[in-house]
């Protein structure tokens, strides 16, 4: 049923839907064919990088340096970034002045980035990138120079950070390391000159300054690691901060403060550290019992990272892969930096009570073993940056073996407008559109165009549905048409309701103007009197009478003429073409139909015509406009509504149906005219299974009086 009325909506407004339909496709059409030529430059790039882990500015925690899924997703969005796109188009406003769309650098960009599409391979980690154009020279130009200036920024922000390391190390640390060797060599060996020492320090002297050497040493690798870890953990801080909301990165550093287990590892690695430098003063570093402190040492520091896993664990509502390698690289950092400051706190009391053992040694004796460890502590700090120079330029050439290559370079291909395809989506899309404007303007109609509909409205059965179909009235001969068929019902719903009826005559009549009562007295008359009855039909209308011009008359006499008393009813009876059917027109004008329709006269001419008639059928007027109708049906009783399908309610139906039974009328019916043929299956199927059939038999004689 709900399938039918939404058929019957869509079907209704075909010309609708077809109308949008064709207007969308064909502007569609016309901007396709109409448009110019694009161009697409293809190229296909990916990132050539070595083998290992080693954190950039493009991947700051080394945890996700290995990640395929985050490095295909750093480059897409390094390719397309602002900073590549405004390079490019300040190169191509040198190479190509002139082609560029946009008079401000931010409406360039946004003109660019809309002719630009970076895609990831699927399965792959290679990035395929497209830019379209007009002019193919353009796209390839443009797309040439983006890759370039992508490669360019991609070994800034890769090799940035390893070549500024190197580059610190190699022009600040290392020249100030050895000048300040030179500086202290120098000064040993003025020491020498002016206090005339010509040999070395005595045996004992040189181990005391040996020792003293070796903790300042450990002591300032210590510093210079614990540097290195804060620098990695205040990194990972600013990642974690960015992850964390503040309550709750703040109530992670808390629970990492005052985590009892964690601050026993704290102590028992500090005591471990103190047990190590203590047997380190008098045994050597493959001793067993150096050895095993070393592997003690490695154990808490293992357990520190775990147990500060679990807690930060503990602290976190999701899993987020950015965030736990950023918290990987805290907790590797802060234990780092734990370990290194309890090593240089290790390292720190040895080398204090050294320094005080020199200085209780003879005044010359105790200055050349100041300046001899002064010298020492120089050299070891400059063979210490020796060393992170090699390992920073190690980095750098591990570095400099990343870059963005091409694994197709660009090339340009024709675009294909795929005219039919584009057509045929919008025909697709449109029709979805009309169809779904159409229902929705089906739900908002409140007008009548069904016989459920109707009988909701007026609460009557409906005896008919009559096609809307012209012409609309029946033809002279008897032919079997849907208009035929509809009447043919009409007037069999009629004879059956005759039982009910108070008396023979009916009245056609109707709330609102132009609905068709005229012609469905007349046609339904017709079909009475070929079914063999004798039928009278009244022309009620005194005000616009139709039904002598349908029947080809004469109105010069008829019904006001005999409620007047002017005339007999023999004498403006006019017989018609059809055999058992006689017309009464209106009659003259008259200038008081009310009057004559509530004179006594009126009710004579009811009580006499219903004696020589089987059916005698009135029209009237409208009801909603005029007082007539309900006067002929307070003397006819019998009453059939009309209503014109597609009318909206108004609310003058219910209206002229109080009035109705005001005046006590009997509403034996209704008739659904201008029936569409979509709104109603009766007239459907007809339409299909009786188109062809040939003309029925002509109707009986009028059945004879008695």
């Amino acid at each position: 049923m709900e399938f039918w009325r939404h058929y019957l909506i869509l079907k209704r407004r075909w010309r609708i839907i077809a109308l949008v339909v064709v207007l969308c496709s064909g502007a569609v059409l016309v901007w396709s064919r109409t448009s110019p030529q694009q161009y697409e430059a293809v190229a296909v790039v990916r990132e050539q990088r070595p083998i290992g882990e080693m954190s950039t500015e493009i991947y700051p925690v080394r945890a996700l340096v290995n990640d395929p899924v985050l490095r295909q997703q750093n480059l897409l969005q390094l390719v397309a970034s602002n900073t590549v796109i405004g390079k490019t188009i300040s190169d191509l406003q040198v190479i190509r002045p002139g082609v560029l769309e946009g008079d401000t650098p931010s409406e360039q960009i946004v003109a660019f980035s809309g002719k630009l599409r970076v895609e990831p391979i699927p399965n792959t980690e290679y990035l395929r990138v497209r830019l379209r154009d007009t002019d193919p020279q353009n796209a390839l130009t443009a797309l040439s120079v983006l890759v370039a200036n992508a490669t360019e920024r991609y070994d800034e922000l890769y090799q940035g950070s390893v070549r500024a390391e190197r580059e610190r190390i190699e022009n600040e640390l290392l020249p100030s390391a050895k000048a300040d060797l030179e500086a202290k060599r120098k000064a040993l060996a003025d020491y020498k000159l002016a206090n005339r020492i010509s040999g070395d320090l005595t045996y004992q002297t040189q181990v005391l300054v040996q020792r003293a050497a070796q903790y300042r040493a450990n002591y300032d690798q210590a510093m210079v690691e614990m540097q290195e870890a804060k620098a990695r953990r205040i990194a990972a801080e600013q990642e974690l901060k960015s992850q964390y909301a503040r309550n709750e990165y703040e109530e992670m550093q808390r629970v990492m403060a005052t985590n009892p287990v964690l601050q026993q590892l704290r102590i028992d690695l500090a005591r471990a550290q103190a047990e190590l430098q203590k047997e380190l003063q008098t045994k050597a570093e493959r001793h067993p019992d150096v050895v095993a402190l070393k592997a003690q040492i490695a154990e808490i520091e293992a357990r520190m990272r775990t147990e500060s896993e679990q807690i930060l664990n503990s602290q976190t509502r999701s899993r987020n892969p950015i965030r736990d390698a950023a918290l990987q690289a805290y907790i590797s950092a802060r234990v780092a930096e734990d370990a290194a400051a309890k090593r240089a706190q290790a390292y720190y009391e040895p080398l204090q009570r050294a320094m005080a053992d020199l200085a209780d040694m003879p005044r010359k004796e105790a200055g050349l073993a100041r300046h001899e460890l002064a010298a020492r502590t120089a050299e070891q700090v400059y063979n210490l940056y020796l060393q992170k120079l090699e390992e920073a330029r190690a980095k750098e050439r591990g570095a400099q073996a990343a870059t963005l290559t091409l694994l197709d370079p660009p090339q340009v291909f024709v675009v294909p407008k795929q005219t039919g395809l584009k057509v045929a989506l919008a025909l697709l899309l449109s029709l979805l559109l009309a169809s779904s404007i159409a229902l929705l303007l089906g739900q908002l109609d409140t007008s009548v165009r069904t016989p459920e509909e109707a009988e909701r409205l007026l609460k009557l059965p409906v005896f008919a549905v009559i096609p809307l179909m012209k012409p609309n009235a029946l033809d002279k001969q008897d032919g079997f048409t849907p208009i035929g068929a509809s009447y043919q019902i009409l007037s069999t719903n009629l004879w059956y309701a005759s039982r009910q009826m108070q008396g023979s005559a009916v009245v056609i009549a109707s709330a609102e103007p132009n609905v068709g009562r005229s012609t469905t007295a007349a046609n339904l008359a017709i079909t009475l009197a070929r079914d063999g009855a004798r039928v009278l039909l009244v022309d009620g209308d005194m005000r616009q009478p139709t039904l002598h011009t349908r029947f080809g008359v004469d109105n010069s006499l008829g019904l006001a003429d005999v409620l007047a008393g002017e005339k007999s009813i023999e004498d403006v009876a006019v017989p018609t073409m059809t055999e058992g059917l006689v017309l009464i027109p209106a009659g003259s004008s008259a200038n008081n139909p009310v009057r004559l329709l509530r004179s006594p006269a009126m009710e004579q001419f009811i009580e006499r015509t219903t004696r020589l008639a089987d059916f005698v059928i009135f029209d009237s007027p409208a009801g909603a406009i005029f007082a007539d109708s309900t006067l002929i049906a307070a003397h006819v009783k019998n009453v059939i509504i009309v209503h014109a399908a597609g009318q909206p309610s108004r609310g003058a139906e219910a209206e002229f149906h109080a009035r109705l039974e005001q005046v006590g009328a009997n509403l034996i019916g209704a008739v659904l005219n201008k029936v569409r043929p979509e709104d109603s299956r009766g007239v459907y199927y007809y339409r299909r299974a009786y188109r062809e059939l040939a003309l029925r038999q002509p109707a009986s004689r009028a059945l004879p009086r008695g």
